[in-house]
């Protein structure tokens, strides 16, 4: 009879995500994930994988954590300018946070050699793509109170532009840039709505 499991899945799957996030996947040893998880190695093996599967794991779970924080409020229906306004000001006070000094995990790993890998490569495309959709989502739904007067092609083009103001602004947060570099390039980006 097979020994029923004596840990929080959800917790420890928080905890791998946690010890990839700060310190990546080529930095993060399985002694890490043993002592981030409170789990040995054949604990963790037979519950999640190898370190590959546990990597995955913690790409969607921050897929999940960071859509609800972050695209969720651009994704919605009564989503506009001001939503977009908020997620890159909230980038600027996140950086000067020691979580906001992370960065985020989809920018840091695709840095890594593990980004060619097939699977981690498509999520890190689809989280890319959700946060360029989110934007264009925003502006169109902008547009349709009256707020912007943009063709489809400009709402593309800008909200491709958010996109690489978002993924910057995430990336110089993980160097340790100064939190008015983070603050110029968001009010910048969002004089375009003037």
């Amino acid at each position: 009879m097979a020994r029923a499991r004596q840990y929080d899945e959800v917790d420890v799957r928080r905890k791998t995500l946690q010890a990839f996030w700060q310190k990546g996947y080529a930095e993060t040893s399985l002694s890490d994930l043993e002592e981030a998880s409170g789990l040995d190695r054949r604990q963790l093996y037979n519950g999640f994988g190898d370190k590959r599967e546990m990597f995955l794991l913690a790409l969607d779970d921050f897929d999940t954590l960071a859509g609800q924080m972050f695209l969720a409020p651009l994704e919605a229906e009564d989503a506009g300018l001001d939503s977009i306004r908020a997620l890159l000001r909230t980038f600027v006070k996140l950086s000067g946070t020691n979580d906001g000094r992370l960065g985020c995990m989809v920018c840091n790993g695709a840095r890594e050699e593990i980004a060619r890998d097939a699977a981690v490569g498509r999520r890190l495309d689809d989280y890319f793509a959700r946060i360029e959709a989110a934007h264009r989502n925003a502006l169109s739904k902008a547009r349709d109170v009256g707020d912007l007067s943009w063709s489809d092609d400009e709402i593309m083009s800008k909200a491709r532009l958010l996109l690489g103001t978002q993924v910057g602004m995430s990336v110089l947060s993980r160097a340790g840039q100064d939190q008015v570099v983070l603050r110029d390039m968001a009010e910048e980006a969002l004089k375009m709505f003037d």
